[in-house]
């Protein structure tokens, strides 16, 4: 992430290059070792239950947590749109994690054009069906841009057997 840090921050002149969001999961064995900088997500789908195991590391979400500003207030100001945290950009704080995972779970990666545009329940749904990992990148896909597509949708579903 450093490595990767340093060298988008390399194409920018003055502060004012480009920066990206990253949300990476390793698996060994049953293990998923995670890491996230930025506002894409990672989910944990097990036994019907979606978990978020991310934290948009937004301006609005900082200050949201801070108790400074409400949820809506942040929103109205644009301030969940505004990264706190990126690679490239002049911070960037990873948070590091691990999921222990069981036969049936699924772990969803994805960037914010999947979440804008499609609900929890809706992405719940897609995951319980159980169908085949590619199946269901393109059942996500699909609804997010049927949903109003504004922003890239990438997403990524790994399924425990």
């Amino acid at each position: 992430f450093a490595r990767a840090h340093e060298a988008v921050r390399s194409l920018g002149a003055g502060g004012r290059g480009p920066a990206t969001t990253l949300t990476l999961a390793v698996l060994i064995g049953a293990r998923a070792y995670l890491v996230h900088v930025g506002d894409s997500r990672g989910y944990h789908f097990r036994g019907g239950r979606l978990r978020q195991f991310t934290r948009d590391q937004t301006m609005g979400d900082y200050l949201t947590d801070a108790g400074a500003l409400t949820e809506e207030q942040a929103r109205a100001g644009g301030l969940d749109n505004v990264l706190a945290s990126a690679i490239g950009a002049a911070e960037m704080l990873p948070t590091v994690g691990l999921l222990d995972l069981a036969a049936g779970d699924a772990l969803l990666l994805c960037t914010d054009g999947l979440t804008k545009h499609v609900s929890d329940d809706a992405i719940k749904a897609v995951l319980a069906a159980d169908q085949p990992p590619e199946q269901a990148c393109r059942a996500l896909v699909d609804a997010a841009l049927a949903g109003g597509g504004s922003d890239n949708v990438t997403v990524v579903v790994a399924r425990a057997r």
